[in-house]
């Protein structure tokens, strides 16, 4: 081959081809021919949302969205000093300290009870993330579910 050349060949001289990843679209029908089948997906689900019958999804992702839907029903929004919230995320926050603070107590046992992982450090930046975004009120706090 000659310097510089970038395509690939194989053992016979062909070039080869490139692998795609197939489009998962639903063209046969002649509806929805450009939208995934994700996107079909929640269509159904909100058509079912808006017929008045429960929603489904199949396979083992039934029970993850059934999960998820129980956890948002019950979340409720927490207010807090963002100034205090942030210095404690600053000092405590790789084992959970600002989550007792917010009131999110569950979380902030789990934070507490496995910060030799590592994961509650991660979970921190994306916490970080989240609040530096947010305008605090006249007061400093600030309110996030």
């Amino acid at each position: 081959m000659a310097k510089g050349n970038n395509n690939k060949q194989n053992k016979s001289g062909a070039p080869k081809k490139q692998a795609q990843a197939p489009i998962m679209t639903r063209p046969e029908t002649g509806k929805g021919a450009d939208k995934t089948l994700t996107d079909l997906d929640f269509e159904r689900q909100a058509a079912q949302r808006a017929a008045g019958q429960e929603e489904s999804t199949y396979g083992i992702w039934r029970y993850v969205w059934k999960i998820n839907q129980f956890i948002n029903s019950h979340r409720k929004p927490h207010t807090f000093k963002k100034k205090t919230y942030m210095w404690l995320m600053l000092f405590t926050g790789f084992f959970g300290g600002h989550r007792w603070y917010q009131g999110r107590y569950i979380l902030a046992g789990l934070m507490t009870a496995f910060f030799w992982t590592g994961i509650p450090t991660i979970l921190l930046v994306t916490d970080l993330m989240e609040v530096i975004p947010v305008k605090p009120d006249e007061n400093g706090y600030i309110t996030m579910s």
